[in-house]
């Protein structure tokens, strides 16, 4: 079945470049980034805060069961995330997915198997290049395998990819002690 007939609402994200500057008329609004996602999670810590000025309509703000696609290398899923209490626009160079049919589909499946195996399946098969447009994304198909099933697997893919993420960040942490541990035995080499 293709993603346009899981969900009943498939939106590209608000247009970013009418950010305002910050003055006495805008309102600071979280965004989310490429960064902000990390095998499927969004990690509060990277979104950013810009200002808007006039209104944005709810559409363009995370929502429960939201599925987010980054359209540009590396592409990325990522899902909403609970304890995210502020309001978090989604920028346009991301791909809404809302309204799961929940009596076919899993959420926690179709995000995993998005980031894991579907969008990667869909660019081989149709040797993409370049940005996915909201067309690709409708075209792509998930398996139609029973909820029961799907329901099975989402642990499994949960687990792998929180594992992913927490070596990433591990990862991560280490270049920044290694950073910082040749900074502090050798210094600033302008100092010499």
């Amino acid at each position: 079945m293709r993603i346009k007939d899981v969900f009943e609402e498939i939106v590209v994200g608000y247009n970013i470049t009418n950010a305002a500057v910050k003055d006495k008329y805008s309102k600071l609004y979280k965004t989310i980034q490429k960064d902000s996602i990390q095998y499927t999670n969004i990690i509060h810590s990277r979104l950013i805060e810009k200002a808007f000025s006039g209104e944005i309509k709810k559409k363009f703000f995370l929502q429960p069961r939201d599925i987010l696609i980054f359209v540009k290398k590396p592409y990325r899923v990522g899902t909403y995330s609970y304890d995210i209490k502020e309001e978090v626009i989604i920028p346009n160079n991301f791909i809404i997915l809302r309204g799961i049919n929940m009596d076919q589909y899993s959420y926690i499946f179709v995000a995993n198997y998005l980031e894991k195996v579907g969008i990667k399946k869909y660019i081989e098969k149709n040797q993409f290049v370049g940005n996915l447009t909201l067309d690709d994304i409708k075209k792509i198909e998930l398996p139609n395998i029973p909820k029961e099933k799907q329901m099975l697997i989402s642990p499994l893919l949960n687990s792998i990819n929180e594992r992913s993420a927490i070596y990433t960040n591990i990862l991560d942490n280490d270049e920044k002690i290694i950073h910082y541990a040749i900074e502090s035995v050798i210094g600033d080499e302008n100092d010499s």
